[in-house]
């Protein structure tokens, strides 16, 4: 029985991807990136009466707009438009698998809305809403109070219309969505609440919005920062389906690899036979993983081969990490794990020795380990193990106290 890292250190790992992840800032899971319309306050060209083209590069889609009375204005760093009192806003979030416009906007509103529980008697009530914004990077930004007097529609695509607002200020909200691969676009316009020309801009905006293919780095990039929020988010399942995507798109791709088998890890051991062909193929790659980042994998591919009984191929893999990583515990536990079954007890106490030295309390799983029974009946390990323990109590080393 190896001894398994712990799953909230696979934080560490997806802090290792973000140094990879050179768009991260302007792909953020539904963060609204700005078109390439001009600076903030800058007015967007506009011919009286004609409609006047978006083009926002940075989510790869364009669409038309009406002109407004007062001209259209960039805002928010341009990530917005502003005309006669209407926003218009372009966003996006991940899913795990392949999108629809339906399965969009199924998402949006599960993630809006207030969640539901049931009383004594079995009757569903709104359950009370955490006041707090939304900490799912991949949820649509909403305000607090829940939306209102719901409207859908399927044309062009798939919407969603909702009110919210005290009722002296209320604002309506117009979303249509629209899928690319297995990643949602939304347009969002939004103004008072009876405003017509809102209206106008959302029909002419959805009837004519165009989704552009990405380029392959582009493309990458949104992948790798959808599984890096999922596993972010500890939702490790959507981060495998995100990375085994993009490795079959790119087999030769280690952070890929590398992202498929942190999520598997996180998963358990149900997930190891599926996430343990990523993590060797992202041993592979010597100069793409950083050195954090091959030693996560190490440390992964490590105690994955030993739940699979693939012994030899363990052992190969903990010599790295112990050179890599002397003082991790973990790492000189279960080489000594892999040594045992291999048979060489001498190998398999020095390094037992090692992680007793770096972590005494590993002593009582060291004796209840089936990997050492082989190791029970040697007198050195019975000291270790006794020895170790000893340490590792707190009443014992108070009675060795004079």
């Amino acid at each position: 029985m190896n001894v398994r890292a712990q799953a909230g250190e696979l934080t560490a790992a997806a802090a290792a991807f973000r140094a990879v992840a050179l768009l991260a800032a302007a792909l953020c899971g539904c963060a609204s990136a700005g078109a390439g319309a001009g600076k903030p306050g800058q007015p967007l060209p506009a011919a009286s009466g004609e409609m006047i083209p978006v083009d926002d590069s940075s989510h790869a889609v364009r669409f038309e707009v009406p002109p407004a009375s007062g001209g259209w204005q960039n805002a928010r760093d341009g990530s917005a438009r502003i005309g006669d009192s209407v926003q218009v806003e372009v966003a996006s979030f991940p899913l795990a698998r392949a999108a629809t416009a339906a399965s969009c906007r199924d998402t949006a509103r599960a993630r809006l809305s207030p969640p539901v529980r049931a009383d004594d008697e079995g009757v569903a009530h709104p359950a009370p809403r955490d006041q707090s914004p939304p900490r799912d990077p991949g949820s649509p930004a909403a305000s607090l109070d829940g939306p209102r007097d719901q409207t859908t529609g399927d044309s062009p695509t798939a919407t969603w219309s909702f009110t919210r607002g005290n009722s002296s200020a209320a604002v309506r909200s117009r979303w249509a969505f629209y899928p690319r691969g297995a990643d949602c676009l939304m347009l969002e316009v939004t103004g008072a609440l009876g405003d017509r020309f809102a209206e106008t801009v959302f029909a002419a905006a959805a009837r004519s919005f165009q989704v552009q293919p990405l380029s392959p780095d582009h493309q990458r990039e949104v992948d790798l920062f959808a599984g890096m929020g999922f596993l972010e988010r500890r939702d490790p399942a959507s981060a495998l389906e995100r990375f085994e995507a993009l490795t079959r798109r790119e087999p030769e791709f280690a952070k890929a690899h590398f992202g498929a088998l942190m999520a598997g890890f996180e998963l358990g051991p149900q997930a190891y036979a599926r996430a343990l062909p990523h993590g060797e193929a992202s041993l592979k790659a010597e100069r793409e993983l950083s050195p954090e980042q091959r030693q996560l994998a190490l440390r992964a591919v490590g105690v994955m081969q030993l739940a699979q009984n693939r012994v030899r191929n363990a052992a190969d893999t903990l010599a790295e990490l112990v050179v890599r990583a002397p003082d991790l515990a973990e790492g000189q536990y279960n080489y000594a794990c892999a040594l045992a079954r291999l048979g060489d007890q001498i190998g398999a106490l020095d390094h037992l020795a090692a992680a007793l030295r770096l972590d005494a309390s590993l002593s009582q799983h060291a004796r209840e380990d089936d990997d050492f029974k082989s190791l029970r009946s040697t007198a050195r390990f019975e000291h270790l193990t006794r020895e170790k323990q000893a340490d590792a109590d707190p009443g014992r080393q108070q009675q060795k106290q004079p």
